[in-house]
């Protein structure tokens, strides 16, 4: 009978253990579960505090225009001498346009992701407000460049000197075009946003899964625009 009572008693407590472990596993996750797993799963994925969700390929055109300010210290004696109607002919101008096409990333600061930008709504839709995007890095295809330039006055008898000092810094001034014109369009167009829901939806999926939440749904803003929102089919609409 004791070996009997204690079998039965082992058996017992075997079913009261799977019976709890089934109910722990059945039940939802907390918010603040939640709002754990997404920005744990963000900061991982994103080591250096940035995460990537996009990238851009645009093109870029510099325009740099000189005068007066390149010409050499003894032209600049003989133009204070000169008689007006020789001033054009004394006088140099040089422009060069830089044509040069390249490649943008952008994406989000993590670190100005808190816990207050997440909650979880009935249905399972869990609300994410990520800030807004900006340029990660700029790589312009210099193989890919293209340089006009066009000279008058002195400036065409010291061609090689004006030429490569107007080059050099319409170069220089490559990297500030790409990223004007990559946040430019970053803040008016639809897309990187909708690319940015996308790979977050991607990411957020199975490590919420795998908290308890069954069937996880999104709504997710970027900046101050909605580019995710959760259906009754229990599909995802991407805001264009």
């Amino acid at each position: 009978m004791n070996r009997r009572t204690s079998l039965g008693l082992g058996i017992l407590i075997g079913l009261l253990i799977a019976a709890g472990v089934g109910l722990w596993w059945s039940q939802e996750p907390s918010e603040e579960q939640v709002r754990r797993t997404v920005i744990t799963t963000v900061q991982e994925e994103a080591p250096a505090s940035f995460l990537v969700t996009g990238t851009l390929d645009i093109s870029v055109r510099v325009r740099l225009d000189s005068s007066e300010y390149l010409t050499p210290d003894w032209m600049t004696h003989v133009l204070s001498y000169a008689q007006p109607a020789a001033l054009p002919l004394l006088q140099g101008t040089s422009r060069t346009d830089i044509q040069v096409p390249g490649r943008v990333s952008y994406g989000f600061n993590v670190q100005a992701l808190s816990p207050r930008m997440i909650a979880i709504e009935e249905g399972n839709v869990v609300v994410v407000d990520l800030p807004a995007l900006s340029v990660h890095s700029v790589e312009p295809d210099l193989a890919r460049l293209r340089v006009r330039s066009q000279t008058q006055g002195w400036m065409r008898v010291f061609p090689s000197d004006v030429y490569e000092e107007v080059r050099t810094k319409a170069l220089g001034r490559v990297q500030e075009a790409f990223r004007t014109q990559a946040q430019r369009h970053l803040a008016s167009a639809t897309q990187p946003s909708v690319n940015t829901a996308r790979a977050l939806k991607a990411m957020l999926t199975p490590p919420l899964k795998a908290t308890g939440l069954e069937a996880p749904q999104f709504r997710i803003w970027v900046g101050d625009r909605l580019s995710l929102v959760p259906k009754e089919n229990d599909g995802q609409n991407f805001q264009n």
